[in-house]
C-alpha cells in the first residue's frame, strides 16, 4: 500500500548539525506529532511547506499513525525530542515506542515552522561494531559517481586465500546505506562478512538515494551508473571483479554486466516480471481483507506518481540470456516480495544456459533470513543474520 509515511528526502548529513536553543522547536515538534497521532489531516496539511504539498496529498497524509501501527504493534509513548539545526532547517527527532518495537520520528522545519520533512521510519541505532576476525581488514574509501557525487564505502578485504575475487553489491530500491539497511536487518554488512570468511572479498557503499537528497528519474541515475562506478574502485584493489545484486539490483545486474566485463553476477532476489506485475502482486500480499479494488488500483497509482522510473520494462531476461559469463541466482521461497513466481520464470528461460546457477531456500525470506510461517513486513523489525548456507553457495560459486 502508501509507504509508511511518505518519502521525504529532505535531510542532510547530520554530521553538519549544530544545537541551538530547543524550546520553540519542542513546542513545534510535539504539535505536529499530536496531528500525527490523532489523525488530524487537515491541521498536518496546512503546515506543510509548498514543496511538500507539490509531493504529498492529503489522503497521503491520512492514517499515517495506524499504518505504523499495523507494523509496529500499538502506540505507547515517545522520547524526549532532539533538536539540531542545519542552515536554515530544524531537525526534529524522537524516538517512539511502540508495542512490538521502536520507530523514529523526524521532523524537519523551515525559519517559519513550516514542515519541510516527516518521517515515521524504523529506527537505525548506531552499532557497536564487534572486534573482525584474524585475516579480515575493513577500509573506508570512497565511490566516485560519474557527477561527482561521493558515496562512501566499506571494503571489506579478505587474507584468508591467495588473491581473493572482490564482489561489488548493488542495492534494492530506496534509500539504502552500504550495510543495505531494512529496519533492525543489515544483511550486505552480514554478507561481507560471511564471505570475508570464506576468501572473499567484497565493496559496499552508500546509495546515492541515501546520501543526497536530490530526486532521481531513471534506474541508470539511481542504480546503474553508480554501480559501474563502485566497480572501477574495485577494480583498484583487484581485478578480479564480479557483482551481486539485491532485489532491484539484481534485476539490473545483467544491464550492468553489458557494460562491464565482470567476471559474473550473483543476483538475489531477482524480478524476473516487470516491476509493474510484481507491485502488484506485492500490493494484493500486504492489502487487508476488507481492501476494495479501488482501494489497491489508488495504491499501485501512488506508487506510480512516487516512483515512475521503477515501472518502465528493464528486460532482463533478455538481458541474462545475453551473457556469456557465470550467473547464480538465488531465491528465498518465503519472500512476499519478490516471489517463486519470478523465480519459475528464471528456472524456465535458464535452463539451457549451462553458465547459469539457480538455487531456493525454503526457509529464508527477501533479506535472505531464516524465520518461519508466512512472511510479512513485521518480520524485518527483529533482527536476523543472513543464512550461513547462501555465503557457502556464493563462496563455492565465486571459488569453484
Amino acid at each position: 500500500m502508501r509507504r509508511l509515511l511518505f518519502l521525504l528526502l529532505t535531510l542532510l548529513p547530520l554530521n553538519m548539525l549544530a544545537q541551538l536553543d530547543t524550546q520553540d522547536a519542542v513546542r513545534q515538534a510535539e504539535r505536529i506529532f499530536s496531528f500525527l497521532q490523532y489523525d488530524q489531516t487537515d491541521s498536518l496539511y496546512e503546515r506543510l511547506a509548498d514543496d511538500m504539498r507539490a509531493m504529498v496529498d492529503k489522503d497521503q497524509l491520512s492514517g499515517a499513525m495506524k499504518q505504523a501501527e499495523q507494523l509496529a504493534g500499538a502506540y505507547q509513548e515517545h522520547g524526549e525530542w532532539t533538536v539540531n539545526l542545519q542552515d536554515t532547517l530544524t531537525i526534529c527527532s524522537s524516538v517512539c515506542r511502540f508495542e512490538n518495537g521502536e520507530l523514529s520520528a523526524v521532523i524537519v522545519f523551515d525559519r517559519g515552522w513550516m514542515i519541510h520533512g516527516l518521517h515515521l521510519m524504523p529506527r537505525h541505532d548506531e552499532v557497536k561494531h564487534e572486534p573482525l576476525p584474524e585475516g579480515i581488514v575493513e577500509l573506508t574509501d570512497t565511490v566516485r559517481a560519474a557527477d561527482g557525487l561521493a558515496l562512501p564505502c566499506i571494503i571489506t578485504l579478505s587474507g584468508l586465500a591467495l588473491h581473493p575475487p572482490i564482489v561489488v553489491m548493488v542495492h534494492g530500491s530506496g534509500p539504502l546505506d552500504s550495510d543495505e539497511t531494512v529496519m533492525a536487518n543489515k544483511p550486505f554488512r552480514d554478507l561481507a562478512r560471511l564471505l570475508a570468511l570464506r576468501g572473499i572479498s567484497t565493496l559496499r557503499y552508500d546509495k546515492r538515494t541515501y546520501v543526497s537528497h536530490e530526486p532521481v528519474a531513471s534506474v541508470e541515475e539511481e542504480t546503474i551508473n553508480d554501480a559501474l562506478a563502485a566497480i572501477a574502485l574495485a577494480r583498484t584493489y583487484n581485478n578480479n571483479v564480479y557483482l551481486l545484486g539485491h532485489s532491484l539490483g539484481a534485476m539490473l545486474a545483467p544491464a550492468i554486466a553489458e557494460q562491464d566485463s565482470l567476471q559474473g553476477i550473483v543476483m538475489m532476489a531477482a524480478p524476473a516480471r516487470d516491476m509493474e506485475q510484481v507491485v502488484i502482486d506485492q500490493v494484493e500480499s500486504l492489502s487487508p481483507p476488507e481492501a476494495t479494488k479501488e482501494q489497491k488500483a489508488q495504491a499501485l497509482a501512488d506508487l506510480h506518481s512516487q516512483m515512475p522510473h521503477y515501472f518502465v520494462p528493464q528486460h532482463q531476461v533478455q538481458k541474462a540470456l545475453r551473457l556469456h559469463i557465470p550467473i547464480l541466482l538465488l531465491q528465498g521461497e518465503r519472500d512476499y516480495q519478490v516471489t517463486m513466481k519470478d523465480f519459475r520464470i528464471w528456472q524456465k528461460k535458464l535452463r539451457k544456459k549451462k553458465n547459469a546457477t539457480l538455487i531456493a531456500y525454503p526457509a529464508l525470506n527477501h533479506l535472505f533470513i531464516p524465520g518461519e510461517g508466512p512472511p510479512t513486513p513485521q518480520e524485518y523489525m527483529k533482527k536476523g543474520s543472513v543464512s550461513e548456507q547462501v555465503a557457502d553457495d556464493i563462496a563455492t560459486f565465486l571459488r569453484p
